[in-house]
């Protein structure tokens, strides 16, 4: 079976299909409810492929060996052509205190993993990151930036929704001049497997991206798509992935925040279901709407791409 497009959720909030809006929902409901349902060696304990009309998905759940199984076990089954696979990695993210808001939309325009090479507390008394030359050669991917400003300009003008209380929360805790509606960005995701949060990590975060050249500035802490651009690419298949994530909450503490007021109980979906919480505010299904109508655009020009290069074969 020939697999057109891939679409990589990492969570859902209780089983697809249930009507809640997690990272998946939307896209299973759009694409592939009512299809075909496969088990495969590698998934994730408990979840299913779900294809149909040649367009497949599944939850990774989080973290890059999560991920990395996911996407291992579907390349390499035999039941199902990914050779001319196109990918849309979707998810929701921390992102940059300093210039995005929560609902903007991010395209990746380079990935680079935050956990490879020296994090140490530095003489200053403050946790730093120090580059590795051999950790670091396998750090960052570079897609062809002609195909990423390609698709930035189909995605640039999408109009993204907001809640009252997250704009009320974003001028409680930015400067007057700081953006408070959302709208579709460009830039560098950091990825790691820590869910990190503060100053310190900030500065890490924005030090791996000057440190390996990438294109834009960073934008989006992640705990996935590292692994993503990393595995297609052995497979010959990293300029076939397009990524974006939402933003359900920024990378420094906002409102008065703490750690321990934020995660001393709560997992991190619980937090965002709550609809006037101290890291997103209310944010996290506005934001799960905005995140599918990005995808849904990319989805029908990667679709009818595709649909024109398997006519031509």
């Amino acid at each position: 079976m020939k697999i057109r497009i891939l679409i990589l959720p990492k969570f859902d909030i209780g089983p697809l299909g249930n009507g809640i809006c997690g990272e998946g929902e939307l896209f299973y409901k759009e694409y592939v409810e009512g299809g075909s349902e496969y088990e495969l060696t590698g998934l994730f304990p408990g979840e299913k492929l779900y294809v149909k009309d040649g367009i497949a998905l599944t939850l990774t759940h989080a973290g890059k060996v999560n991920t990395t199984a996911t996407l291992m076990a579907i390349l390499t089954d035999p039941r199902f052509d990914c050779s001319q696979m196109l990918t849309l990695s979707v998810g929701c993210a921390g992102t940059n205190y300093e210039c995005t808001t929560m609902g903007d939309v991010v395209l990746a325009s380079a990935y680079a993993d935050y956990d490879l090479g020296h994090q140490v507390i530095g003489s200053d008394g403050k946790l730093t990151w120090f580059p590795d030359s051999g950790l670091c050669e396998y750090g960052c991917v570079k897609p062809d930036q002609n195909r990423i400003n390609s698709v930035y300009e189909q995605i640039k003008d999408i109009q993204l929704d907001t809640t009252e209380k997250t704009i009320a929360f974003m001028k409680r805790n930015v400067d007057a001049n700081h953006r408070v509606y959302p709208r579709v960005l460009k830039g560098s995701f950091i990825t790691s497997d820590n869910y990190w949060k503060g100053e310190e990590g900030h500065n890490i975060a924005k030090k791996i991206n000057k440190y390996y050249g990438c294109p834009d500035e960073y934008l989006v802490s992640d705990m996935e798509d590292i692994a993503v651009a990393r595995v297609l690419e052995r497979f010959g298949l990293s300029e076939r992935l397009i990524s974006i994530r939402v933003s359900v909450n920024l990378d420094c503490y906002m409102n008065g925040a703490t750690p321990e007021k934020l995660w001393s109980s709560n997992c991190f979906e619980d937090n965002m279901l709550e609809e006037d919480n101290e890291e997103g505010a209310d944010i996290f299904e506005t934001a799960m709407r905005n995140l599918f109508k990005v995808g849904k655009e990319i989805v029908m020009t990667m679709d009818d791409g595709q649909k024109t290069i398997d006519d031509r074969q």
